[in-house]
């Protein structure tokens, strides 16, 4: 059976590492499909490639030249989706409602591109928080090869739709100054599509373009602002001296309530969380005092490391999810065996299970609770030391090399 939790460990942990890598793949296969339709229609596009004069090209013949571009887009966001950029992420979702768009209204016979692209937006939105990794240099790279690839794609669209156009767009300057005019929303009003195909791309190229400055200003600038706010307000902070101090993983009710009794009690607390450090005000005002917090996975060795696990007193898992719990004891004494773990479960129906993960301290306020309850209701005497054995399945000496 612990054969088989380990097992079951590793399986949950790979997925929650690499299932992003899904999302890529998903997208990277929309974009794929395009450049399938695109060269299985009667246009060749490699005879694009061979011009002989740019002055004498008839820019308005190139067809399928957005299609080319927008399958080109949706495969370059694929590999920023492998890093988990949060750009790519949102580019991706406004490339495929695009992509979505077009495909139904001009290619409805498509079931299988749709089915995809219905079924890539759906994955990627429900793993939007995989998508979390924003850095100044990755961010300024891929926000301005998503600012290329849009430009391009406007131009080269605004020439093939040329025709739609009132005046028509038929040389390149043309299309490049509708193009920067139609991302920026500025919308002089001079070049009016008049067709509904001319009208669609434009409303592509808006969203587009919204979605791309957008994202590339809060992704660039955003993490330098924030940085910057923070040191102004709150100055050069110490490098925290953690020793000698509990480790608390989650925020639920229970952990709060326990941080709040070590914190009256003298002790220094840690604690690990999953949620964002935007969050991290919202918690203290919970507990009602400035704690020590840091963000990311609590299974992870690296934070573990950092919250200090080798010099602690003992680490106490209490999330508000048993497995969470029983993978962070088990990540834990992996890293640091001599480390004393405390566990809660949340429902008694998991207690055979968790015992497995062989934590020191196993607590269930669920079970605690009835218990006590059944005892009173049948005029049991309670004494401490029957509390104690109903509370603790192995409390002994959890503390005794501290003392």
């Amino acid at each position: 059976m612990f054969l088989t939790s380990r097992l079951w460990q590793k399986s949950l942990s790979l997925w929650l590492e690499l299932r992003h890598c899904l999302a890529a793949l998903a997208v990277f296969l929309n974009g794929l499909v395009i450049f399938k339709t695109v060269w299985g229609m009667s246009v060749n596009l490699l005879s694009l490639f061979h011009i002989d004069s740019f002055t004498d090209m008839n820019w308005a013949s190139m067809a399928n030249g957005p299609w080319f571009l927008l399958g080109l887009f949706l495969m370059l966001n694929a590999f920023g989706l492998l890093f988990r950029a949060r750009i790519a992420w949102a580019v991706s979702i406004v490339l495929l409602l695009i992509t979505l768009v077009f495909t139904w209204h001009f290619y409805p016979q498509m079931t299988h591109s749709i089915t995809l692209c219905l079924t890539t937006l759906l994955i990627l939105l429900l793993l939007s928080k995989d998508f979390n990794r924003s850095s100044a240099t990755a961010g300024g790279i891929f926000a301005f090869i998503s600012f290329t690839v849009l430009l391009i794609y406007s131009t080269y669209g605004a020439l093939y739709f040329g025709s739609g156009f009132h005046p028509a767009i038929n040389d390149l300057m043309t299309a490049f100054y509708f193009s920067i005019v139609t991302m920026t929303t500025v919308g002089y009003g001079d070049i009016i599509p008049m067709t509904e195909p001319a009208r669609l791309f434009t409303v592509s190229v808006i969203v587009a373009g919204i979605t791309v400055f957008a994202t590339s200003l809060t992704t660039v600038f955003g993490p330098l602002i924030s940085g910057g706010l923070n040191k102004l307000l709150k100055g050069n902070q110490q490098k925290m001296n953690r020793k000698d101090h509990f480790i608390i993983c989650g925020t639920s009710v229970m952990a709060l309530g326990t941080i709040s009794q070590l914190l009256n009690r003298g002790f220094h607390v840690t604690i690990l969380t999953s949620e964002p450090e935007d969050n991290f005000a919202q918690i203290e005002q919970r507990a009602g005092t400035t704690l020590d917090i840091l963000s990311g996975d609590c299974t992870d060795n690296a934070l573990l490391e950092q919250a200090g696990i080798n010099q602690c007193r003992a680490l106490l898992a209490l999330t508000d999810d048993d497995a969470t719990n029983a993978f962070i004891v088990l990540s834990a004494k992996d890293l640091s065996p001599s480390t004393q773990t405390v566990l809660t479960v949340n429902d008694a129906k998991n207690m055979n299970k968790i015992r497995q993960v062989k934590a020191d301290v196993v607590l269930s306020p669920q079970l605690f609770g009835s218990e006590i309850l059944a005892s009173i209701m049948a005029g049991e005497p309670l004494d401490n030391d029957k509390l104690v054995s109903m509370l603790l399945t192995s409390g002994h000496g959890l503390f005794d090399k501290n003392n």
